[in-house]
């Protein structure tokens, strides 16, 4: 089922996606909490797990932020109202979460970045703000109030003494109280403020958005991570200067050449970077895994479906007949049948690839299972 009610996919990436806010009352009907309040405040005291505490009234100073791995004496020292616990990554942790997230795939897979859980008791909330990614925002139990504006923030719009960049000034444009099931769509650039009325646990569906900077770098240090000692700048066309000191207009063409030979759009080796980056994975968490398995009959006979691990990124790109596999951040060449199999669901049929996949493609198969890449279906 669509978490868009009556609005189509194509509908909604043509008029709402990065553009405007949406709310879609009963996304996820008769939706309950899969997850207490207790519960999140236990895995965000794990020790690989991403968590922190925002509180408005009551800590040390406004809008104290304090970060995990929590302890259970944190909880007992809390203020009664007007406090939010975030929990980042929480699908990579409990997988059998990850059907929610799987929801949104009408937006392409590798674009989507975590499940965020938020836990609030009445007035909690980590401030007016915005982002620079898109979001969707399911209400999971109690009741929140959204406010959103549309305006531009000016730079010194900004609360003082904290590393959150919360606005001073906000006037909201829209408003709505979201209820359990509800779902609100936050664009990159629209600021927002939510505030429990409350006690209420909010899931967020966060994407990627890369900067261009780091776009940049990342793909300058793909490219001339192999390049030979002998590629150094050569001016051939250098003549006698009036002044020795001076870089000339004629240099500085030399130098946009050999510039633009390596950041031309047509780079052979773009798609093969992008999929690479995209697909690379930004936390520590290793997934759990049993006994190796050696033989890939073997595999095929235990376990005939397998899922793909949330705390892993799949993503394929054609390359005419066959196609590029990319594996948080690894790639391998492999059929296009393979790669459709792979990443066309979030479960893999094992049997079904048995009978197409080549040597290398089964021998990739078990690698993945043995490392937890792939999992027993959860």
């Amino acid at each position: 089922m669509s978490p868009l009610g009556d609005l189509s996919p194509q509908d909604f990436l043509k008029n709402i996606w990065q553009q405007q806010p949406l709310v879609v009352r009963q996304a996820f009907p008769g939706f309950t909490s899969p997850v207490s309040a207790e519960e999140l405040a236990g895995l965000s005291c794990e020790p690989d797990v991403n968590s922190r505490i925002v509180i408005e009234k009551g800590g040390k100073h406004p809008w104290q932020v304090l970060h995990g791995p929590m302890v259970e004496t944190v909880f007992r020292d809390l203020p009664d109202t007007h406090w939010s616990l975030l929990v980042n990554d929480v699908e990579k942790h409990l997988p059998e979460l990850v059907w929610i997230m799987d929801r949104f795939r009408f937006i392409p897979e590798w674009c989507i970045d975590d499940l965020m859980i938020s836990y609030a008791p009445e007035g909690g909330s980590v401030g007016p703000h915005l982002d620079q990614y898109d979001v969707f925002i399911l209400q999971a139990q109690g009741h929140r109030r959204w406010q959103v504006h549309n305006r531009e923030v000016a730079e010194d719009n900004q609360v003082a003494d904290t590393e959150l960049r919360i606005q001073n000034d906000f006037k909201a444009e829209q408003e709505w109280l979201l209820a359990p099931g509800d779902l609100i769509y936050i664009p990159p650039g629209v600021s927002h403020y939510g505030v429990a009325t409350d006690e209420c646990l909010s899931f967020s569906i966060g994407f990627r958005a890369a900067t261009h900077a780091e776009m940049l770098q990342d793909f300058v240090e793909y490219i001339s991570r192999d390049l030979p000692a002998e590629a150094t700048f050569r001016n051939p066309d250098l003549v006698v200067q009036q002044h020795a000191n001076e870089i000339t207009t004629a240099t500085i063409d030399t130098v946009r050449a050999v510039l633009k030979d390596y950041l031309r759009p047509d780079h052979p080796d773009l798609s093969r970077w992008f999929g690479r980056f995209i697909s690379d994975v930004k936390t520590d968490i290793t997934p759990e895994t049993g006994p190796a398995v050696t033989d890939f009959s073997q595999l095929v006979a235990t376990h005939r479906v397998l899922a793909r691990h949330p705390a892993s990124r799949y993503a394929f790109s054609r390359r005419g007949s066959s196609a590029l596999l990319f594996i948080d951040g690894d790639d391998f060449d492999v059929s296009t049948d393979f790669a459709e199999a792979l990443c066309a669901h979030r479960e893999v049929d094992t049997q079904s690839l048995a009978g197409t996949a080549s040597a290398e493609e089964q021998q990739l198969l078990l690698e993945l299972f043995n490392c937890g890449k792939l999992s027993p279906s959860f």
